[in-house]
């Protein structure tokens, strides 16, 4: 018989909430740091971060968590984009420009992010799940 709690299959918020911080701290201090490089190699370490860096860390989110954690992180940056959005929009309307450029692009952003979160947290559980076997597998059968 074994004493291991049965692993959540439920939505948890506060792992939208973790995902939230880890975006703030891994993905915008980068992002903030390549534009602040300038040039040629700041831009391009800036557009690939901001793929890549979605990603990633949904997959640190997804590794992290216990039980199944995929929806949370697509859930947190879908809700970043959509802060950011509103940010920008509020930004410009306050500079007297139009704000609401158009919201076809943005939707099809929402569902790249969303798509590329749900990628890294599918990444980030499968890697736990290898860990977790390979442990599993090294540990001695006949306990007393």
């Amino acid at each position: 018989m074994t004493d291991a709690k049965p692993e959540s299959q439920e939505f948890q918020w506060k792992w939208v909430v973790l995902t939230l911080v880890l975006y703030v701290l891994l993905y915008f201090v980068p992002l903030l740091l390549a534009f602040s490089l300038g040039g040629q190699v700041g831009d391009t370490i800036f557009k690939s971060w901001t793929f890549v860096g979605v990603v990633v860390i949904s997959a640190v989110a997804g590794y992290f968590s216990r039980g199944v954690t995929i929806w949370e992180p697509a859930v947190a940056s879908a809700l970043l984009l959509i802060l950011w959005y509103a940010g920008f929009q509020l930004y410009e309307a306050t500079q007297g420009h139009v704000p609401f450029k158009g919201l076809v692009p943005f939707f099809v952003y929402l569902g790249a992010i969303f798509g590329l979160s749900l990628l890294g947290a599918g990444i980030g559980e499968g890697v736990q799940n290898l860990l977790k076997s390979r442990a599993s597998d090294e540990e001695p059968e006949d306990k007393p």
